[in-house]
């Protein structure tokens, strides 16, 4: 079986003598010379192609997203977004994203809200935006958060919503805000961000095709279905 990150190649005796001994001589492995070639070589053949697929690998659509969201002075975008997927829950069981939101669902019925958690942007919401969701939200304003589902019921698209009561985020990963309030199965839950939910619900009138992400513009449909955005701010197309 080929082992993960290696490749065979077949070579003359000469053209591996001399190379066994050209990067002997210039005191560089064989590795780091392989991955300069391939480089070389892709960028020679073809340069679109060869910067289209560096743009891909390197995930450079996600940081884009993430630094834009993350660096945003705009207003609070109409909509909080998350793209669900397959969960582990702390006793290590599987679950599907469905599964997952009908946890949440059962939690809220018992007490009219819920904590939500997501580790999803790596140092948190800055300050400033959840200083504007929670001051939108205290005078009245209604924000909300869409979720995406990719099943065979949901083709990469909003299915559930839920309205945000209070949002809650720090750098490092830490306990809810309200010990307690959240599913039994997250009692022990560390995360970056909580939000706290009420009318979590099937949401049938909203669809990922009508929405933008706020900082970039991007389609979120299209955006969504490459797997690239996995939490953030999104608006209606303009």
């Amino acid at each position: 079986m080929a082992r993960p990150n290696y490749m065979t190649m077949a070579v003359s005796d000469t053209v591996q003598g001399m190379f066994s001994e050209f990067v002997t001589r210039k005191g560089i492995t064989k590795t780091a010379a392989l991955n300069d070639m391939l480089e070389l070589y892709m960028l020679a053949a073809d340069e679109r192609l060869y910067l289209e697929l560096k743009r891909k690998y390197l995930n450079a659509d996600v940081i884009k997203n993430l630094l834009a969201d993350r660096d945003s002075t705009q207003p609070a975008p109409e909509f909080l977004f998350m793209k669900l997927g397959e969960s582990t829950l702390p006793d290590g069981t599987r679950v599907s994203a469905r599964q997952m939101m009908q946890i949440y669902q059962d939690d809220l019925s018992r007490r009219g809200y819920t904590w939500f958690s997501t580790e999803s942007l790596f140092y948190g919401m800055s300050p400033a935006r959840v200083k504007q969701f929670n001051q939108k939200i205290r005078a009245g304003q209604r924000i909300r958060i869409l979720f995406a589902i990719n099943d065979n019921l949901c083709d990469n698209d909003i299915d559930f919503s839920a309205d945000v009561l209070e949002v809650f985020s720090a750098k490092t990963s830490v306990r809810g805000p309200e010990p307690g309030a959240c599913p039994a199965e997250f009692q022990n839950e560390q995360a970056r961000i909580w939000l706290k939910l009420e009318n979590l619900a099937p949401e049938a009138a909203i669809r990922a095709s009508m929405l933008q992400i706020t900082s970039t513009g991007s389609d979120l449909k299209q955006t969504i279905n490459n797997a690239q955005y996995h939490f953030g701010y999104v608006s209606f197309k303009d």
